[in-house]
């Protein structure tokens, strides 16, 4: 399993913004944010499919709601917060969430969505939310989880409907 990430503001002061629009899948954002983190997120899959994964059609169709290449059995999962960008690869479902950890009121979080934790501190309310949105995103009870710091300043976890090799890559292009 590799984990792939950018730092946002460095790829878009080395890349066009043609170039970036290129990948566009026509989804339309009221917010332009939102929308130049869409389009690094599918650069980044296709740019790795094709670089690491040599994929040649990197055609991604729904699946239930979740993104999927067309005519590949290697599975991805994208999260992007603040300034990092990142997609997770690997052989089999995976989901994966990264957050900016700043500080918030934990427990009124936790209270509005109906979860507990007991006595949240930042990186425990972090690792919980981020294995609760990577969750979401692998659509079934995960079987294995990893959650780690990244660049001191971010929260990674990755779930999996598999156990999880040892072998966990992560790589900043």
């Amino acid at each position: 399993m590799k984990v792939f990430y950018i730092r946002k503001s460095e790829f878009l002061s080395e890349i066009s913004r043609d170039e970036l629009e290129k990948v566009s899948d026509g989804r339309k954002y009221k917010c332009e944010e939102k929308y130049i983190e869409h389009l690094c997120g599918l650069y980044l899959i296709k740019y790795i499919a094709e670089k690491y994964y040599n994929l040649s059609d990197t055609e991604i169709i729904l699946n239930d709601k979740k993104p999927v290449f067309k005519n590949k059995d290697l599975y991805f999962s994208l999260s992007h917060s603040k300034d990092i960008v990142l997609v997770v690869f690997g052989n089999n479902n995976l989901g994966a969430d990264v957050e900016y950890m700043t500080e918030r009121d934990f427990a009124k979080i936790l209270t509005h969505y109906h979860k507990s934790l007991e006595n949240p501190t930042k990186e425990s309310f972090y690792r919980f939310w981020t294995k609760y949105e990577a969750q979401i995103k692998l659509g079934v009870e995960p079987k294995s989880y990893f959650s780690c710091s990244l660049e001191n300043e971010y929260m990674l976890t990755v779930v999996s409907d598999e156990c999880m090799v040892s072998d966990f890559e992560i790589i900043k292009l």
